[in-house]
């Protein structure tokens, strides 16, 4: 008898690829096999996270940045642009990449300057302190 197409398999199934060949082989040893030989995937993450909160990316070497909201020439569209000072030495792609994840936003890089999709001036804000920049300066800003 034929068994069903759609049917779900599990781990602790013995499915064979081969029933009387030579290389012979179950699906659920396959996967037993692969489980014990690779660690955990919660013990690599916390190891990825750790390392990430033990060196932000380059916001730590930033000492000021200047923070203004944008409209004109963007079709009506708010941006938050973010200005690093000229000697940052760091990966400004990278940076923008960082704030992007970090704030759910889109990011691009225009003539040296991080523009962030959005009028998300206090959340950048927030992150940059929360990183340890000392002087952020907004412009543009109400209130």
């Amino acid at each position: 008898m034929r068994e069903k197409k759609n049917k779900k398999r599990t781990g602790g199934e013995d499915v064979t690829f081969s029933q009387n060949g030579p290389l012979s082989v179950s699906f659920g040893s396959l996967l037993s096999a692969e489980s014990r030989s690779s660690e955990p995937e919660e013990e690599k993450r916390t190891a990825v996270e750790e390392e990430e909160r033990a060196q932000p990316a380059g916001a730590s070497k930033i000492s000021k940045v200047a923070l203004r909201r944008e409209r004109a020439g963007r079709g009506g569209k708010t941006v938050t642009i973010v200005t690093l000072p000229k000697d940052y030495g760091g990966d400004a792609a990278s940076l923008a990449r960082e704030l992007r994840k970090a704030l759910g936003c889109g990011s691009s890089m225009e003539e040296g300057n991080i523009v962030l999709q959005g009028d998300i001036i206090e959340r950048v804000e927030a992150w940059f302190v929360k990183k340890g920049v000392k002087n952020v300066s907004k412009s543009g800003c109400k209130g």
